[in-house]
């Protein structure tokens, strides 16, 4: 593996020492070299750094926490329909060990802090996963409101992006102790899907207006993107030039780093790593049903781009249709199949000899765990109709491109803090005492993780079916990963969308008196998809709305006209 580097050696107050810098140089292996030039960084400061780091770990609220462990939880919970117990557990892994209190906004209501209030305010993470648990509990409106706050926090980024460039794409504190320490500010594709859930919440909710925003602010939010990351290949690649750093995911592969996870036909079938093509097929069908085809035009023409294999986007790509005729409606159903996939941390341990010593050093990397149990229904049934679905949304497909467009800068970063901490713990060994070093070595590898935060609420497909149908109660049956669906959902208006959520053994249906159950299917499984990864099978159960009889505290969507 060919890592290069120059790094100072600040072995005093402001200043290298040259003769220890020379010694410590010389017995590098080939391929990583430090350089004379004192870049200012305190090594002194760097142990209370890391030891402090590994002391607040475990705690809530901490940056070096195991999220996807926590979230695992919370996953669990809305598997088996406990969405309240899920919000639960949220919030108190989310207290920070620092307490803050709340703030009220403009109509004196509880607004609790974010990261952009105080250091001590809740994370972008938070709101994502809480946005998303509060609507498959059919909050909508609380929903949108916790959504708001995360966009509140996206809108940081951008204004600091447009304003100083520099600041964002480079954080050189992460160097010295994790990229878990780095400011999250969500991936890409997460920033994008959230102006899309917040698009959705508005529809809901029957604000058009807002909803018009969004959609605007979709597109003008994916066009930053793809300039930040021009912006940042270029810095990575200047960076390298900088500081002798030439990286290499092939050698990352050749130790043992499973890059072909990142390289299958989905992800390369991929425009990027952050546009949906939902986002732009949902304007399209706002405005389709709005009576303005010109606007609806050009989101069913930008969601074909990023999709064009589908059948339904090329449908309405290449001629709108006419609105649904008395007592119809224009129904789209969206339904969202398992989770997000996680990010694990491993280690890629790389030795290094100082002076005839070797010390080993701890190199982590981010890796892909898909949801092995996303299943997407091949059809609905609806008052007697069998409905198509097309998967418009691959999260797991995103997730991986966007892993793969940012391992270079990883693996940057990931060097650097190496050969830092790596003279740490020669001059700790060398300086101090055997116990010196064993805090040292113990501090520098408890902080040595990979960033694994991401999105995990998230659906891993996002898919749709759509139709002209009669007004009123209508029977709907598909299949799920555990057995046949059959239900009732209610048509009231002649534009009415019915999201769907597959979640484990639990069928989410966002509609307040939306009930139904599960009931067993053996022939399926000949068409499950991934059942060679399953490690358990859950018998089928009774499946409500989370808002039904049972639970009622829904909030009923609105519907507009």
């Amino acid at each position: 593996m060919h890592f290069f580097t120059n790094l100072c050696l600040d072995a005093g107050p402001g200043r290298c020492d040259a003769r220890e810098t020379d010694g410590i140089r010389n017995s590098l292996p080939s391929g990583l070299s430090i350089g004379k030039k004192c870049h200012g960084m305190r090594k002194r400061a760097l142990l209370p750094v890391l030891a402090l780091s590994v002391l607040f770990a475990g705690c809530a609220g901490s940056p070096l926490r195991s999220y996807n462990k926590e979230l695992g939880n919370t996953i669990s919970m809305v598997n088996s329909g406990n969405v309240k117990g899920a919000l639960a557990k949220l919030e108190s892994d989310n207290d920070s060990i620092f307490s803050s209190s709340s703030e009220k906004d403009a109509k004196g209501e509880k607004k609790e802090q974010t990261q952009a209030d105080s250091i001590f305010g809740k994370d972008i993470l938070y709101f994502f996963e809480k946005g998303e648990l509060l609507r498959l509990d059919n909050e909508y409106e609380s929903s949108r409101n916790t959504w708001l706050q995360a966009d509140e926090i996206v809108r940081i980024w951008e204004d600091e992006y447009r304003v100083n460039p520099g600041k964002v794409l480079g954080e050189v504190g992460a160097y010295l102790v994790s990229d878990r320490v780095r400011r999250y500010d969500g991936n890409d594709y997460e920033k994008v899907f959230l102006s899309t859930k917040l698009m959705l919440d508005h529809v809901m909710l029957g604000n058009d207006e807002h909803a018009r925003i969004e959609m605007k602010k979709t597109f003008e939010r994916e066009k930053l993107i793809e300039s930040f990351r021009e912006q940042e290949y270029e810095r990575i690649r200047e960076e390298g030039e900088k500081q002798s750093i030439a990286f290499s995911v092939d050698d990352l592969t050749k130790n043992g780093y499973p890059s072909e996870q990142l390289d299958n036909k989905d992800v390369r079938a991929l425009k990027n790593g952050y546009q949906n093509a939902f986002a732009h097929y949902l304007s399209g069908y706002f405005f389709e049903m709005k009576g303005e085809p010109s606007l609806a035009a050009p989101g069913y023409r930008n969601a074909l781009e990023l999709r064009p294999d589908s059948k339904l986007v090329k449908e309405k790509a290449s001629k709108l249709g006419s609105k649904p005729g008395p007592g119809k409606a224009d129904v789209l159903f969206v339904l969202e199949s398992g989770f997000a996939p996680a990010l694990r941390s491993i280690t890629i341990p790389l030795p290094i000899p100082f002076n005839k010593e070797v010390i080993v050093t701890p190199l982590s990397f981010p890796v892909i765990t898909a949801d092995s149990r996303t299943f997407v229904p091949p059809s609905l049934n609806v008052g007697g109709e069998v409905l198509p679905v097309e998967t418009l949304v691959n999260v797991d497909a995103l997730a991986r491109r966007q892993l793969k467009d940012m391992l270079p800068g990883i693996i940057g970063r990931t060097a650097i803090r190496a050969a830092l901490k790596s003279v740490l713990q020669y001059q700790a060994k060398k300086k101090g005492n055997a116990l010196a070093g064993l805090a040292t070595t113990v501090a520098t590898v408890g902080t040595e993780q990979a960033d694994e935060r991401s999105w995990r609420t998230l659906p891993a497909r996002l898919s749709i079916a759509r139709a002209i149908l009669p007004l009123g109660e209508q029977d709907i049956e598909f299949r799920t990963h555990n057995g046949i669906y059959r239900g009732k959902i209610k048509i009231e208006d002649t534009m009415t969308i019915v999201p769907i959520r597959l979640s484990g053994n639990f069928v989410y249906v966002g509609q307040r008196d939306a009930q139904g159950a599960l009931t067993e299917a053996p022939e399926m499984e000949e068409d499950e998809e991934d059942t060679e990864e399953e490690e358990t099978v859950v018998k089928p159960q009774r499946v409500r709305s989370p808002s039904s009889g049972v639970h009622g505290h829904g909030v009923r969507p609105k519907i507009f006209r």
